[in-house]
């Protein structure tokens, strides 16, 4: 499996963790707030990813990182996107922020990711993107009457804040320093961030909640994003953005055949749409990979 293709099914990998989320959350405790939440999960992402990197002998790259702009910069941007995202669905509604949230993300990622010559995303990427936005768009329909304005604004803020923090993670990771050690990095900066907010509820006491924070902290955030790495290091930022539209479908999927939600002909229709789009993308990669061959993280790196 040649790096591009190993770093499209990680992040797949990565985003079908992030899916399971929600679902999570409805089944343990369903009545924890959403700040709170996003703060715990980052806390205890942070500290696993922290954990790993020490295990690995890589101390001296987060000191190294921690002194670095950039890692701020990206530490902030993890910070706001959980921010961001939350308070846009308390007030636009879950659909319509993650509608926003994510179908922004992957042509800021794109777009700032070429302004910062981490190479042009392609109209493979174009179409890919444009078909799973619809595909997106048809998955939440049903939930589309929405009229919040500041909610919107929260949820593209949030897309912004997941544009930077891809695209900076590309160029830290593509600098001469492990993913791992990136993401670790500027995740203990995003948690510390947030930590005020961790304390705000005492949600996380119950024995469900325990279990919630572990999963939510240690599977969908230290794992998942030790896959989504392994995409950092030989994907284009907004390449890295699609293929993580696999999370609502996730998510979607979960919700239907767990917590029993009726899905409609337009949602499944959605559904395919961005199975399709993504499979298109993972086809491109694949063929980029055998025209180029195997990459060199090594010749790949640039100062930040």
């Amino acid at each position: 499996m040649t790096g591009q293709v190993r770093g499209a099914v990680a992040v797949l990998l990565a985003a079908a963790l992030f899916g399971t989320s929600a679902t999570s959350l409805a089944l343990l405790t369903p009545e924890a707030p959403g700040p709170s939440v996003a703060a715990m999960r980052l806390l205890v992402g942070a500290v696993g990813l922290v954990v790993v990197v020490l295990v690995r002998g890589g101390g001296a790259d987060l000191t190294a990182l921690w002194k670095r702009p950039a890692t701020w910069v990206m530490g902030g941007a993890v910070a706001g996107y959980q921010a961001f995202f939350f308070m846009g669905t308390a007030r636009a509604g879950v659909a319509v922020g993650t509608l926003i949230s994510l179908a922004a993300a992957p042509f800021l990622a794109g777009i700032l990711g070429w302004v910062l010559r981490e190479g042009a995303p392609g109209w493979t990427w174009v179409v890919s993107t444009l078909v799973a936005v619809s595909g997106l768009t048809l998955l939440v329909s049903t939930n589309l009457g929405v009229d919040e304005p500041v909610g919107m604004l929260y949820s593209l803020g949030a897309g912004v804040c997941y544009a930077i923090y891809t695209v900076v993670g590309v160029r830290l990771s593509r600098a001469g320093r492990p993913a791992s050690s990136v993401l670790a990095a500027s995740f203990a900066i995003g948690a510390a961030i947030l930590l005020p907010a961790a304390v705000t509820s005492d949600w996380w006491f119950s024995a469900g909640g325990v279990v919630e924070v572990l999963w939510l902290g240690l599977v969908t955030t230290t794992v998942a994003y030790l896959l989504f790495g392994v995409g950092l290091r030989t994907l284009q930022p907004g390449h890295i953005a699609t293929l993580n539209l696999f999370e609502p479908v996730v998510a979607t999927i979960l919700g239907v055949v767990v917590l029993g939600e009726v899905l409609g002909m337009a949602g499944w229709v959605g559904t395919l749409l961005v199975l399709g789009a993504l499979s298109l993308l993972g086809l491109s990669e694949g063929r980029r990979s055998r025209a180029t061959g195997p990459s060199d993280p090594a010749d790949e790196r640039m100062s930040v």
